[in-house]
């Protein structure tokens, strides 16, 4: 289907290329028609169209002629001009051929000269003077560049001068005596200016000229439409560009070249620059010859436009739908679609094979898309690219309708609708799809058109039947095309409501992370600065710039955001539920718009691993009596967990809470029914959510104590803020006048109502003093449930209450069942909003190839605390990057030494580059680097109230004078000997006195005023301005606070953390993908790899040496090693130089060590990704330990006796032969000691070589090379396999892996097993560990010693012996067992590097605020 003609005319008598042997897959065919002239597939047809484009050549490519070419032909040996003749040479009326038989366009690809070095035009620069910054017409800037880059410095100015109708409205709109927008005046008046009386230039297509003033690109594209003799009748054509600009300018200097016969228009969404005709007038003009060139954008391929002869693609898209949509936009036979490539771009040739390599039933659904609108159901195997200029939106209005995702920012318009649909359709699992013939997507029925003659259709779009969505109609539309966008516009929207539309269908925003960086002018240009990327400006100073480590502000998630501004009465639920623990209620949250579908989360109870489930709800809408009483109920949960008055406009509110029952059916049903959402509305018990909306707390019913105190909470004063406990049980056998035996806070009174009369300021006694106590259990304060080492705070210096007086105590209005998981809100919404944070990131820079919970991982730093981190995943990135850059350094280098290879690599995979790439992507505020802090967090939007609460009336039943703090620690309540009831842990700031009191009718302590919104405050800004002067902190702790909350909204990151991230993004694009996905997320990176696109691009660079410049090796040698290896060399001359040492004369450039150097990253990446895997549950200080043991030159050179490879080495040297035997021998005898050693005592063998030296040739030379032939033996296989890493793997697995998992583990380290113990707790950061020694007779040794090996005071293994040392050992060695054995242990108990981590941080404040 894909044909290439390239420019090869050759002088008389050179020989052409030969045809490709038999195997060569359609890419190697597309490289050779690059690289080596032109070639023509065996099952396409003989490309008509030439590189050097002629009349003649397009004249013949334009009769219905062409050949059937099933196998290479002699036309293969033909020259380009003779292969040219011969289809001239066919008869008239010769039936066409092609391999399906059908009525397809004849594809050709033009290639195209690559742009030399453009500069900024004289027109920019002196604009930029007047707008240094962009600010004022950036829209045009960019547009200016664009066109630049694509067309040329001609068409640059030809965008302003297009923009001067505009500029003209924004001069007059920018008049006022504002002073900025005064300078906007002066700007835009002096750039409007300028333009105006700027001298523009005619295009200059002359390419010998020095006054060229157009691309390569675009005189290639003039050349193709002259050659397409656009004066006949018959020629109709589209050109489909990727930016409304590139179309608009365009069309413009196509007219003043004046082609003759030409006639172009433009065809764009809406235009911001001109107004032109209608699309049916104009589809009507082109099918009657008034335009007969219509230049088009993405916006426009699904469109009727009447069929052309020629179809250009100007620039490439990475999309199988649009490739179908243009290839149905052509008549079939006799017409052309014509692919733009530059020429030796390995981008272009990557995108142009993706989109047109079709399997069977993507080849069907083209032909259908071409015969008929309805369609069929899109292949599960379509390639679509995120690419947000799909969607012509670069510029688009916002006021546009669009569907937003709320989590990615992306947008899809009435344009976008039918490929997503299309996507969504193919994504529908195959259990869900009907079977056999795919049905039709769409059905267009007419209708009638009131008083128009022409009729009109209206499109139905008709989903698979998994996703239970009716069908959907559309708008009727004269056209079918408009119908079918409207239709599934509505879809989109019916699926995006019913939360089924995930971020991956939505096209990628079109705002990068940052926004678009200046361009210096004073630079040259290329293609790569299309993609500008801006860098994030870190906060800077003079102790940061010495120390590497910068400030970075913390990204937020935009999901928050973007759902605030969707004012609706529809709420979206997401459940969260903590499975297998029936003390934890079932929680909703509502938001405005559904949440991503996100995997369970993993909480942490004392180091107990808890689950907690995400599940969806069906939305339902709500009045706004129901919605204020949500929005209360919200308030009333928050303030509640976090004891402090918090408040948040309702209208600011982020998402709303709600209670649950737990016999919701959702709960029960499996996760994999993403289709099945159950109905919710009336299982959200909204009696309680009106209850706590109105009230904190409610009365106790003493008559029925135990039914009342069913899943309660009570508190021992009516206040908001104070102590909760939950209500254990009724103890009848106590009463107030009962001795307090078991309870500490009573112990030394009489009894309770003694304590009472001591202790409660204004208490006048109780009612009934035969009353039944209440057995209670405190409400421990919000934990951070995120770090696997977390414990449960210790109990407060004044012991609290473990029974209450009912007649004293209140119920609080939220039940214990619901408020146990609403203390858990703060991680579960930490936890959520990085989840949010990683999808955004994974859209941004890599179009959601990275599976998201390694992402997650990825971007987490040790210092969050979180039960994952990216240390792992950066040792795997680590060692891909040096795999990759030593692959792309060996190819790139043909003729480099190992030395300089080695220095080149280090430029490329420095700490130094990595942070200074990641740094201009602006990967360092999605780092995950900060602990949650959770007396310091606070919901979106919400803020703590820095006034006083009102003073209340009091009553009979007494009064309460107490305290609150309003700083960041816990409100507490004091009584008259300073007893702390509220939770303890943070000194005041500031403390007002407030008396209170538990009748709400009289006045209330809970601050309704403030709970109700800022309709509470009825005396207008008077009031709200004496709130806010009510409370006026001191400096200092002003400072203080101010420090807090900018240390909350900025994170410290150190260039290496910022590089380690960038590894280990790397890492988990190879776990999710392999080496593709890691080398697309390198490159999202900007890692220097350029020139390589795909894998197989290496293949194809690559240059090795010819069988005649390397040593001939001994008889039998390569059957030998194959033998050895399990894996047959097809190159066996690049085994003879991974054999060649150096020392024999005449081949030292093609010796062993420019294969060692490949050889030596391929085996440390195939061994980190075996230790990976195989020891999953260990640190990376200990994985770094194995890896080293297991690449050192020692082990290596036991790796080349033990198979062999010493036996067949190439080198001049006597007394390295004799050294080489040797220690042969010396590693065998070592090996039989250990091996029976080992037997006897009943263990692994050991690392025997440790001891012994390889030999070296001489005593001052480098080591001898049998040490470093096993890693030549490896990239030699990696070559002879054309850079497939299949034969190097066979290798490991075969020699490597065995020899491995057999000697080298964390028990059999040589290092002393207490040693290894010691590095591999200090690797994760423990310090907190020790083994104990004592004196204890046991069972085996009666005079022996016992040894244990204790971290954080937990004995994790125990070993006796005759002596100390032997105990010891036997510990250590039991210990190593129990680590690898439980991979949560160290994690589990050890918190010290969090402390560390919080030690440093306080030591930074205070160096700050000194």
């Amino acid at each position: 289907m894909l044909k290439i003609w390239k420019h090869a005319w050759r002088k008389g008598g050179e020989a052409t290329p030969p045809p490709p042997r038999q195997g060569s897959d359609r890419q190697a065919q597309l490289c050779r028609a690059d690289s080596e002239g032109s070639y023509s597939s065996p099952i396409d047809v003989v490309p008509p169209v030439v590189d050097d484009v002629s009349s003649a050549a397009l004249s013949a490519a334009g009769r219905k002629r062409a050949l059937s070419l099933h196998s290479s032909t002699s036309y293969e040996t033909k020259s380009p001009f003779k292969r040219l003749k011969a289809i001239h040479a066919i008869a008239p009326g010769q039936p066409e051929f092609s391999h399906n038989q059908s009525c397809h366009p004849s594809e050709i690809v033009v290639l195209y000269e690559p742009p030399s070095k453009l500069t900024f035009t004289a027109l920019y620069k002196q604009l930029r003077e007047v707008d240094g910054e962009e600010k004022y017409s950036r829209r045009h800037f960019s547009a200016a560049l664009h066109v630049l880059l694509d067309m040329g410095s001609c068409a640059s100015d030809l965008v302003w001068r297009r923009a001067l109708s505009d500029l003209d409205a924004s001069v007059s709109l920018a008049y006022n005596e504002d002073e900025e927008q005064a300078k906007e005046y002066v700007v835009l008046f002096e750039t409007r200016e300028i333009i105006k009386n700027w001298e523009y230039t005619m295009p200059n297509l002359d390419p010998s000229s020095r006054g060229l003033n157009v691309t390569p690109k675009f005189l290639k594209l003039v050349q193709v439409l002259q050659s397409c003799r656009p004066h006949e009748d018959s020629f109709r054509g589209i050109v489909f560009v990727r930016r409304r600009a590139v179309a608009l300018v365009m069309a413009e200097l196509l007219r003043l070249l004046d082609i003759t016969g030409l006639r172009p228009q433009v065809l764009v969404g809406k235009d911001i620059y001109v107004d032109f005709i209608s699309q049916n007038e104009m589809f009507h003009g082109f099918q009657l010859g008034t335009y007969n060139l219509i230049i088009a954008t993405k916006w426009a391929e699904d469109l009727e436009i009447p069929p052309a002869s020629v179809v250009i693609r100007y620039d490439l898209f990475d999309s199988q739908l649009s490739y179908a949509n243009c290839r149905a936009r052509t008549r079939g036979l006799g017409s052309h679609l014509i692919h733009m490539m530059q020429r030796g771009s390995d981008g272009h040739r990557r995108r142009l094979l993706q989109v047109t390599q079709l399997d069977e039933p993507m080849r069907r659904w083209i032909d259908r898309v071409a015969q008929s609108p309805d369609s069929a159901i899109l292949p599960a195997t379509v390639l679509n690219s995120h690419d947000p200029y799909l969607s012509d939106s670069e510029d688009e209005d916002d006021s546009a309708p669009c569907i937003k995702d709320p989590t990615t920012s992306g947008r899809i318009r009435m344009q976008d609708a039918t490929g997503i649909i299309y996507r969504f359709a193919a994504n529908i699992s195959a259990a869900d799809s009907v079977h056999g013939q795919p049905p039709a997507l769409f059905q267009f029925e007419a209708v009638p058109a009131p008083r128009k003659s022409q009729p009109q259709f209206v499109c139905t779009v008709t989903l698979p039947p998994g996703p239970h969505v009716p069908p959907v109609s559309g708008l009727p539309s004269t056209s079918r095309a408009h119908a079918r966008r409207t239709a599934c516009y509505q879809m989109c929207l019916e699926l995006f409501e019913r939360g089924f539309l995930d971020p991956q269908l939505f096209p990628r925003s079109s705002k990068k992370i940052d926004q678009r960086r200046i361009p210096d002018v004073t630079r040259t240009l290329d293609n790569a600065d299309e993609d500008i990327v801006a860098t994030v400006s870190p906060q800077l100073t003079a102790a940061s710039k010495q120390i590497g480590v910068h400030g970075y502000p913390r990204k937020k998630p935009g999901f928050w955001e973007n759902v605030v501004c969707l004012w609706s009465n529809t709420l979206y639920p997401t459940v969260i539920s903590v499975k297998e623990r029936e003390l934890y209620g079932p929680l909703v949250l509502l938001t405005r718009a559904p949440l991503p579908r996100m995997s369970s989360l993993k909480l942490f109870d004392s180091g107990f691993r808890m689950v907690v489930d995400l599940k969806r709800g069906a939305r339902f809408d709500v009045n706004a009596e129901r919605l204020d009483d949500l929005y209360r109920y919200t308030i009333r949960v928050y303030r509640s967990i976090v004891n402090k008055p918090l408040v948040c406009q309702l209208e600011d509110i982020p998402y709303f809470l709600a209670p649950l029952k737990s016999s919701w059916p959702g709960l029960t049903r499996s996760k994999s029914d993403r289709w099945h959402i159950a109905e919710i509305v009336n299982d959200i018990p909204w009696d309680l959510v009106k209850l706590a909306a109105d009230n904190w707390v409610t009365e106790l019913q003493t008559e029925n104590l135990e039914a009342s105190l069913e899943d309660a909470i009570i508190q021992d004063r009516w206040i908001e803020y104070t102590r909760r406990y939950y209500a254990v049980r009724v103890r009848r056998d106590l009463t107030p006048l009962s001795k307090p035996v078991d309870s500490l806070r009573e112990a030394r009174y009489e009894s309770f109502l003694e304590y009472c009369k001591e202790r409660r300021k204004g208490f006048e006694g109780l009612r009934d003093c035969n009353q039944p106590m209440i057995e209670v259990d405190r409400v421990l304060p919000v934990l951070n449930r995120l770090n696997p080492a977390s414990k449960n705070p210790p109990n407060p210096t004044k012991h609290p209450a473990k029974y209450l007086i009912p007649e004293l105590c209140a119920r609080f209005a939220i039940p214990a069942s619901t408020f146990r998981t609403a203390l858990l809100l703060p991680s579960i919404m930490r936890r959520i909003d990085d989840m949010l944070l990683v999808t955004e990131l994974n859209a941004a820079l890599f179009d959601h190839a990275i599976q998201e919970h390694q992402l997650h991982a990825a971007i987490s730093a040790p210092s969050a605390c979180a039960e994952f981190d990216y240390e792992r995943l950066e040792l795997l990135g680590d060692a891909y990057l040096k795999y990759l850059s030593s692959i792309y350094l060996f190819v790139t280098n043909p003729s480099q030494q190992e030395g300089a290879l080695h220095s080149a690599r280090l430029r490329i995979i420095s700490n130094k580059a990595l942070f200074l790439n990641a740094e201009s992507v602006g990967l360092a505020p999605y780092i995950q680097a900060k602990p949650l802090v959770p007396k310091q967090w606070r919901p979106p939007n919400f803020t703590l109230i820095t006034a006083p609460p009102p003073k209340v009336p009091e009553d009979d039943r007494g009064r309460e004078a107490c305290t609150y703090s309003l700083d960041a620690g816990d409100h507490k309540v004091e009584d008259k000997e300073n007893d702390c009831i509220g939770n303890s842990g943070f000194s005041d700031l500031d403390t007002y006195p407030v008396t209170t009191d538990r009748n709400e009718n009289e006045g209330s302590v809970s601050h309704e005023g403030l709970l109700a919104g800022k309709d509470s405050y009825e005396g207008g800004d008077k009031d709200k301005a004496s709130l806010d002067e009510a409370v006026k902190p001191t400096g200092e702790s002003l400072s203080l606070k101010k420090t807090k909350k900018d240390d909350q909204n900025v994170q410290w990151l150190g260039d290496k953390a910022i590089a380690d991230v960038a590894e280990s993004i790397i890492g988990a694009a190879y776990i999710t993908g392999g080496s593709e996905t890691a080398l697309n997320a390198s490159k999202a990176l900007r890692i220097a790899v350029s020139n390589i696109d795909q894998w197989s691009d290496f293949a194809r660079k690559a240059l090795a040496p010819p069988p005649d410049v390397t040593t001939r090796l001994r008889p039998g040698t390569v059957e030998a090693i194959e033998e050895i290896m399990g894996h047959k060399f097809n190159r066996p001359h690049i085994l003879a130089q991974a054999l060649t040492h150096a020392s024999i004369q005449g081949y030292e450039m093609t010796c062993y060590q420019r294969l060692e150097f490949l050889g030596d990253a391929i085996l440390d990446f195939l061994v980190i990704r075996h230790i990976y895997d195989r020891d999953a549950t260990l640190s990376p200080g200990a994985l770094t330990l194995l890896k080293g043991a297991m690449v050192s030159n020692q082990a290596l050179g036991a790796i080349c006796i033990e198979v062999g490879l010493h036996e067949h080495l190439m080198f001049e040297s006597f007394d390295l032969a004799n050294k080489i035997r040797a220690y042969a021998d010396n590693l065998k005898r070592k090996r039989d000691v250990e091996y029976n050693l080992a037997k006897e005592e009943d263990r692994a063998p050991g690392q025997y070589w440790i001891d012994t030296t390889p030999p070296k040739a001489r005593s001052s030379g480098p080591l001898s090379f049998d040490t470093h032939v096993v890693e030549s033996v490896i990239g030699a296989i990696f070559i002879s396999d054309n850079f497939s890493p299949d034969g190097a793997q066979r290798f490991f697995d075969k020699i490597l892996k065995p020899f491995y998992d057999k000697h080298i583990t964390l028990r059999t380290l040589t290092h002393h097993p207490t040693k290894t113990l010691f590095e591999v707790l200090q690797a994760h950061g423990c310090r907190q560990f020790e083994v104990t020694r004592e004196y204890e007779p046991t069972e085996r040794f009666s005079h022996g010693m016992l040894c244990n090996v204790v971290i954080h005071d937990v004995i994790l293994a125990r070993a006796d012996g005759p002596t100390a040392a032997y105990a010891a050992k036997h510990a250590a060695v039991y210990a190593l067992d129990a680590i690898e054995g439980d991979s949560d242990f160290i994690t589990r108990t050890c918190d010290c590097r969090a402390k560390t981590q919080a030690r440093k941080a306080h030591k930074k404040v205070v160096k700050q605020m000194l």
